[in-house]
């Protein structure tokens, strides 16, 4: 394959300052071999694994792409660089996506990453506490300090939601920032009274004998889409035809991790170099094509609601919608 696929880490402070130095509206031009190089931005979960299957199947390739796909900490680092074209097309979850357009970024929605089924056992998403701790029930997570990859975000929203689908307070919770990958060791020290863990650290968790409380994005926002690749406004104007052309790859890429669950399993122990035995047991997210205009809505109601966007976006401009 022409496209590669290499490792970028990105520091929220640097991809912020990119964003500020600004990124015109360029066009992409093909390379001597016809095809356009497209950077797209992902990160290091195992909704990386149809971007990564589209790559290694040639779809984009058959769509003139050779795309590059480069691996962020998170989405939130991601959508600054997505704005300065830095990489024109990146992955970040819909909280994010939106809290840029509510800050007036020049962001669009353009194909669905991965989203939520409705059975709270194939989450990829759950809250752990100790299994000798005090709280042992969802209503003592009421006051608790939570571990987050990030606050004022997805994980608080749904946590916050589903926790309040069961009646529980949550006014009195505290989320604290930190990386998945020191989760379980602070839960451990009790830095923190639970952790929220979204697959492979949900079955890193299980193996180390956690107790699972909730699963927070079931129980939020089932039958949702809740990641989406995103680019610019002034990027999709000046090449309509490679952002639907990486939309068309999309789609015949969920498709094909759809009916390919291993492969998708073992695109993310080879590009990610995640324990294989551990990538054996995790659930998967849903991978539908198309572009869930739906999800977004609902998702910008709930973040209203809870403080973290000041008002809906204007829904006939944020979405780059797929030819027919």
């Amino acid at each position: 394959m022409r496209a590669r696929t290499t490792t970028l880490t990105l520091a929220a402070g640097a991809a912020l300052l990119l964003a500020a130095c600004g990124g015109g509206g360029d066009q992409l031009e093909a390379g001597e071999d016809g095809l356009t190089p497209l950077t797209v931005l992902q990160i290091t979960t195992m909704d990386a694994g149809p971007l990564h299957l589209g790559v290694e199947e040639g779809f984009f390739e058959e769509e003139g792409l050779a795309v590059d796909v480069q691996i962020a900490e998170a989405g939130s680092a991601i959508v600054p660089s997505v704005v300065n074209q830095e990489s024109p097309i990146g992955y970040a979850n819909a909280v994010s996506d939106l809290q840029a357009i509510d800050q007036g970024l020049d962001v669009r929605f353009v194909a669905n990453c991965c989203g939520v089924g409705t059975d709270p056992e194939l989450d990829t998403s759950r809250i752990y506490v100790l299994p000798d701790g005090s709280i042992t029930d969802v209503q003592g997570l009421a006051g608790a300090n939570i571990a987050v990859n990030s606050v004022n975000n997805l994980g608080d929203l749904t946590i916050k939601v589903a926790l309040e689908n069961q009646g529980v307070d949550t006014s009195g919770i505290t989320f604290t920032p930190m990386n998945y990958s020191d989760m379980p060791a602070a839960l451990e020290r009790g830095d923190v009274d639970a952790i929220w863990s979204v697959e492979p650290h949900k079955s890193i968790s299980d193996s180390r004998g956690f107790t699972p409380l909730i699963s927070n994005f079931v129980e939020s926002f089932p039958g949702t889409t809740i990641g989406y690749y995103i680019t610019s406004g002034a990027f999709a104007e000046q090449n309509p035809e490679i952002v639907a052309g990486f939309q068309r790859a999309m789609d015949r890429s969920n498709e094909f991790a759809t009916a390919n669950p291993d492969r998708v399993r073992e695109v993310i122990v080879e590009k990610l170099e995640i324990d294989p035995e551990l990538v054996d047991l995790t659930n998967l997210a849903i991978y539908a094509p198309g572009l869930d205009e739906q999800s977004v809505k609902d998702i910008a109601a709930a973040a209203v609601t809870h403080g973290m966007i000041s008002g809906e976006p204007d829904y006939e401009e944020i979405f780059i919608r797929p030819a027919g």
